[in-house]
């Protein structure tokens, strides 16, 4: 297992391409405000690796200013824990959208981002979804961009 992780760096997230394609959806669909979810699999530790087998879209709680921040729901985040626990699965992440900009993480992002998850930015300009990026928190609490494997 040490071979693995030394061939595919530190972290690393999986993801088919027709999950990546729903998120651009739901990106589309909520433009011009940033929309929301889960991602849901499974986490390696051993060798840093979680794969997202499903997406869960969660409606965006802040709505003064939904255009430039979202917010899950306590409610929302415990339906999904309880929702990935029966498939036996793990919350692996968290996606959001970033309307008509970059999808870098944003201060606000970095305060509540959590360790141990992976977090898609997808940029949406002009209600077209363009580019995304995963990111992690490293050991200084900081985030790096995670490399990405699509399936």
């Amino acid at each position: 297992m040490i071979v693995i992780k030394i061939l595919l760096g530190s972290v690393m997230l999986i993801i088919s391409d027709n999950l990546i394609k729903i998120i651009k959806k739901q990106g589309e669909k909520g433009y011009p405000f940033e929309i929301c979810g889960f991602l849901i699999g499974k986490i390696d530790f051993e060798n840093d690796i979680r794969e997202v087998y499903e997406v869960f879209q969660v409606e965006n709680q802040n709505k003064e200013r939904a255009n430039d921040r979202f917010e899950i729901s306590p409610k929302d985040f415990l339906k999904v824990e309880d929702y990935s626990s029966k498939k036996n699965l793990e919350i692996v992440g968290i996606y959001h959208t970033h309307p008509d900009h970059p999808n870098r993480p944003s201060q606000t992002d970095l305060m509540f981002a959590q360790p141990d998850m992976s977090y898609i930015i997808l940029s949406v300009k002009n209600g077209k979804a363009e580019d995304w990026k995963s990111w992690v928190l490293n050991d200084e609490g900081k985030f790096v961009e995670e490399k990405v494997k699509i399936i």
